[in-house]
């Protein structure tokens, strides 16, 4: 049922306007749902029958759409309830998500515009709307919505995690750091603002770096983000056996974890186990078949163990998945 309207018919779509139009102009419309079939689709089809004015119902469905990824007609729901009632800021936020899902990125911005015009002070829209910005790689324009937060609450930590974030996007670390430290001296919990500070200051402070990763993996030692980053950590600091080590116990965690076998595979290489750098990378590209530089180290391996056949398929393999990789490029002529 993947992005397939439930019915024929003509479409609408209404035309968006500037960000300070009519916001209930602002939203995308298709085809009103009928009967589908679905009876948890159409039991609320037959109360909004007997109650077209219950807003909530609207909602529901749209709710049930999404589930079964009937996006054209889940969209078209939130539309109409936005229409009967304009005032519940929770209604463009579900309908920017339900147009996210539906790879509708810009038509989602422009309903977190309208949100964020009709509800100047809701931080939930606020972030919404600096995330989307952040997703798009409009660093600035996500920065200044963040501001606007930040006026409505001073203490909010995701705001200024989302600052780490844009400023490490535009290469200020100095800023990336601060804000990543102040978003978690505000909640300790915001995992991935450990890690980012582990990260940032894993090459000039690696003492501190180290202090960053425990703090998250003692949040949760489960995670294999924070394990992976604090397993390159190790890795990049020489200290290849602590890094497997860590590596293995993310393979139990998360077995479909291709990063981690392709970062196991770099530390095998690292001190020269070549036959199990190549089981991991084999892991990686069976856990991702898309995975192009796991092919092209896979490769390296079967070429250094004089398999040119095997190394050559990976390179060719590598560059089908990434056209441009040029150490591909480089390593299939070499061979041929």
């Amino acid at each position: 049922m993947n992005r397939i309207p439930f019915f024929v018919g003509l479409f609408l779509l209404l035309t968006f306007t500037a960000c300070k139009s009519d916001p209930e102009n602002q939203t995308p419309d298709t085809l009103a749902p009928g009967k589908t079939g679905i009876s948890a689709v159409d039991n609320i089809t037959e109360k909004i029958t007997k109650d077209p004015s219950d807003v909530s119902l609207y909602v529901s469905r749209a709710q049930a759409y999404h589930r079964l990824e009937g996006y054209d007609e889940a969209i078209y729901d939130m539309n109409h309830a936005i229409k009967l009632d304009s005032t519940k800021p929770e209604y463009y936020l579900f309908l920017s998500d339900i147009l996210l899902d539906y790879d509708k990125s810009k038509d989602a911005l422009r309903v977190l515009n309208s949100a964020v015009f009709r509800f100047p002070e809701n931080t939930n829209c606020l972030l919404k709307q600096a995330e989307l910005y952040y997703t798009l790689k409009q660093y600035h324009q996500s920065t200044s919505a963040i501001n606007l937060l930040l006026e409505s609450d001073p203490n909010h930590a995701k705001a200024f995690f989302l600052y780490g974030q844009n400023y490490k996007e535009l290469g200020d670390t100095i800023r990336a750091i601060n804000s990543f430290q102040k978003a978690v001296d505000l909640d300790p919990d915001i995992l991935a603002g450990w890690i980012s500070l582990g990260n940032l200051w894993g090459k000039k402070g690696p003492t501190i770096a180290e202090k960053y990763f425990k703090t998250a993996i003692s949040i949760d030692s489960t995670d294999v983000y924070a394990l992976n980053s604090y397993a390159l950590f190790l890795g990049n600091q020489d200290r290849y056996e602590e890094s497997l080590k860590i590596y293995r116990k993310i393979a139990i965690r998360d077995p479909q974890f291709s990063d981690g076998f392709f970062n196991a595979g770099i530390m095998y290489l690292m001190i020269d186990s070549l036959k199990l750098a190549n089981k991991q990378f084999d892991l990686a590209v069976k856990t991702n078949p898309t995975f192009a530089k796991a092919y092209y180290y896979r490769g390296l391996t079967f070429e250094q163990d004089g398999q040119l056949a095997l190394a050559k398929s990976d390179y060719e393999q590598a560059l089908k998945f990434d056209p441009a990789f040029q150490k591909a490029v480089d390593a299939l002529a070499a061979i041929q």
